[in-house]
């Protein structure tokens, strides 16, 4: 209802129903990366022992990556929702560009091809989802104002205590 007591129109609601339903697919692929991406990171088994080097930095950067989020979604009062989906959501649109260009590439060359370049190019196809998942975890962090920062914020509670 709007503040007139009005009913709303069809219009706005197609329009809610095809943003929810964009953001729902967004949400759900972006999930979909994350779980793959672990499930080839740990190669099936889950043992630390058969990881690589490259792969344990990347898990180092992560974890440092997802600290650095939590912190910063906590100064500026995100609900636990959002924290959820904003870096999800990065990652469902990354995840739906490389689906595009790899049906725009099906098209255009075939799925011979593709599959030939798949095999060849798995090592740096994984390195490149690795990439993209931390940029998309850096970009998925608020930005405080200007004249606010996570600094201030913690001079200001210690100056209270």
């Amino acid at each position: 209802m709007k503040d007139n007591n009005q009913p709303m129109s069809f219009k706005h609601k197609a329009k809610s129903a095809l943003l929810f339903f964009g953001q729902s697919l967004l949400f759900c692929l972006g999930l979909t990366a994350l779980i793959f991406t672990f499930v080839g990171l740990f190669e099936g088994s889950f043992s630390f022992a058969e990881m690589s080097l490259l792969e344990i930095i990347f898990t180092l950067v992560l974890v440092f990556l997802i600290c650095r989020y939590l912190t910063a979604s906590k100064a500026s009062g995100l609900t636990w929702r959002r924290m959820l989906y904003l870096p999800l959501r990065n990652i469902g649109w990354f995840s739906l560009i490389s689906y595009l260009f790899f049906i725009f590439f099906t098209l255009n060359e075939g799925a011979d091809n593709l599959n030939v370049l798949l095999a060849k190019n798995a090592n740096r196809m994984q390195w490149v989802d690795f990439i993209f998942i931390q940029l998309c975890l850096y970009w998925a962090a608020p930005k405080l104002p200007a004249e606010q920062s996570v600094v201030d914020d913690l001079a200001k509670e210690e100056a209270i205590q």
